[in-house]
């Protein structure tokens, strides 16, 4: 490929970024569903970036919770999401209807993980895609996670990393980092009762946000599923979490209920 054909592709490139940033602001955010949370990410999740998400405890590896929190976020945008996977491993389609995300939009793909960075590079340079979910077996390497960024900043695709293993994660090029979690509430007390706790909520941990503080949520799901969307609305919000002072050294101590 000659010095031309690499400058048109670059100027196309560009021409796409432009446009993207041209358009209205659903074009540019995708959005939780969470009104506090949305605010605090300038509009919700990043379109056209890398988001890495991570189970805790027994659900590390499982990352229950993190898979129903993306399928609530893609299932409020329009678009396709494919899902690529390690063998063996496709996602269980009837937790996904639960979060409102429909099987007529998903497309599952199985791949070696040795060719999991790959498969998924070629899908955020398709046209037409809402975003791909990747099932990472083994963690990404910084610079792989740079050609995975630059290829969905060039195409307008969202990547979302599952990490499901147990192996510490290291930097990486993506916009945010998530730890999703249960968060089980306290049980109720009438007197010298004490009643059943309420339905288990979820912990949203923002470990990373490029350009932003991190920030801890606690939520309340409406339903008794314990994993269930939508969420209900944030009833109250502690200021600590999005007016961290530079001189705090974790600013990830702010929590929301809802």
């Amino acid at each position: 490929m000659d010095d031309r054909s690499d400058m048109a592709m670059l100027r196309k490139s560009v021409a796409r970024i432009e446009q993207r940033y041209r358009g209205s602001f659903e074009a540019l955010y995708l959005q939780t569903g969470l009104s506090l949370v949305d605010n605090a990410l300038k509009g919700g999740l990043r379109r056209g970036v890398l988001h890495e998400f991570l189970g805790n405890g027994h659900d590390r590896v499982l990352c229950a919770r993190p898979t129903q929190f993306i399928a609530h976020v893609l299932s409020q945008a329009a678009g396709p999401v494919i899902w690529v996977t390690p063998p063996g491993e496709a996602p269980i389609l009837n937790g996904l209807r639960q979060a409102g995300l429909s099987a007529e939009r998903l497309l599952c793909i199985e791949v070696d993980p040795a060719r999991m960075a790959a498969t998924v590079e070629d899908v955020l340079r398709s046209q037409g895609v809402l975003a791909v979910i990747a099932d990472m077996s083994l963690p990404l390497s910084l610079t792989a996670s740079r050609r995975l960024a630059l290829a969905g900043e060039a195409f307008g695709v969202t990547g979302f990393l599952l990490h499901r293993h147990e192996q510490i994660v290291p930097p990486s090029a993506c916009w945010t980092r998530w730890r999703i979690a249960a968060a089980p509430s306290a049980p109720v007390r009438l007197g010298c009762r004490a009643l059943l706790p309420f339905p288990e909520g979820l912990s949203l941990a923002l470990l990373r946000h490029r350009g932003g503080d991190t920030l801890h949520w606690r939520v309340r799901t409406d339903h008794v599923t314990p994993s269930s969307f939508p969420l209900a609305a944030v009833l109250a919000h502690n200021a600590l979490a999005q007016g961290a002072s530079a001189s705090r050294p974790n600013p990830a101590s702010g929590v929301v209920w809802a």
